[in-house]
């Protein structure tokens, strides 16, 4: 397929990206994600935060969202994403990557609900009161008020995120939702022997209940090396199409793009030193460093021979239709 014809393809389509954990407040982050195309983007807003934390960072980004209604709106229905499309503005879905901001009390995802929370992580890389990330060495699984957790979001219609989970509560969470769930950032462990990647009886397990992986653009979890490239990348998701189909993989690079330091090294708590000093050694992977470089995707998955239709689910189709299934 010639450049015109993929261009088209990455102009018309859905675009999303499912998970994003950048500055959303740096003005450039904003202006990477319309360079790119991006429909929607699952918007991460908080992980480790308490309930005062978390409220303000909420009302944060709803600010934001209302200072800038010309190129950025809130989503809070899949029809917003179709909304977003049609504006020519970035739909960001409200997303946490933990559950501490509910501490112990389980109504308190009703609220966030109501504030526009659509996607919830269960576990950052520890423990928490749900069940355990995977840094730890003993993963107990699930925990009761995890699966109170996992019922709730059910009840509420809230996507379920087992990206960082460790491998027992990764498989526990798919057993006892009653709806699909998604891993939105995590590659393969067999291409890749990261912590932070998923066994292929994981990712057959989760797309077997109608889940969704998105593959990651993080050089250590692509090659477990300091660099990669957009083929390494394209790689990756040639791999989960393989093993899961077509239907059960997206977007999900996980960009950290204007960070400040005081947050990546939160994001960073409990890692070994050598760990934390090769984390800042990465360099952006060439060819997909940015959001703003995401119809290279488009690009690459056209000339590898995937038909139009397939490279359309991929690129944001499949997480639109899970969204739907859950919200």
């Amino acid at each position: 397929m010639n450049s015109v014809s993929a261009n088209d393809v990455h102009r018309t389509s859905i675009v999303i990206d499912g998970l994003n954990a950048s500055w959303f407040y740096v003005p450039s982050v904003l202006e990477r994600l319309a360079l790119g195309g991006v429909t929607a983007v699952n918007a991460t807003i908080a992980a480790w935060h308490d309930l005062p934390q978390t409220m303000t960072l909420i009302a944060d980004l709803l600010a934001l969202v209302r200072a800038h209604q010309d190129r950025i709106m809130q989503v809070v229905d899949v029809a917003d994403i179709g909304a977003a499309k049609t504006s020519g503005r970035v739909g960001l879905i409200l997303g946490f990557q933990d559950t501490a901001p509910i501490g112990d009390k389980l109504e308190l995802l009703a609220v966030y609900r109501a504030l526009g929370v659509r996607i919830v992580q269960l576990t950052y890389n520890h423990c928490n009161r749900v069940g355990c990330g995977c840094l730890e060495a003993d993963d107990s699984g699930l925990t009761p008020f995890g699966h109170a957790v996992v019922g709730e979001m059910n009840r509420l219609g809230m996507l379920i995120d087992l990206s960082h989970c460790g491998p027992r509560t990764t498989r526990d969470a798919i057993e006892a939702s009653q709806h699909p769930v998604a891993i939105t950032h995590a590659n393969p462990l067999a291409r890749c022997p990261n912590p932070r990647n998923k066994s292929d009886d994981a990712l057959l397990a989760l797309a077997a209940r109608g889940g969704i992986v998105g593959a990651v653009a993080f050089a250590p979890m692509l090659t477990c090396d300091m660099h990669a490239t957009l083929d390494d990348y394209l790689d990756t998701i040639d791999y989960l199409v393989n093993l899961v189909g077509i239907d059960h993989v997206g977007l999900g690079p996980d960009f950290m793009e204007e960070m400040p330091a005081e947050i990546a090294a939160q994001a960073l708590r409990g890692m070994r030193p050598e760990v934390v000093k090769q984390f800042a050694s990465v360099t952006p992977t060439t060819g997909f460093a940015s959001i703003a470089e995401c119809a290279n995707v488009t690009h690459g998955l056209l000339a590898r021979g995937y038909p139009p239709d397939d490279v359309r689910k991929l690129i944001g189709g499949n997480w639109l239709r899970l969204y739907q299934a859950v919200w």
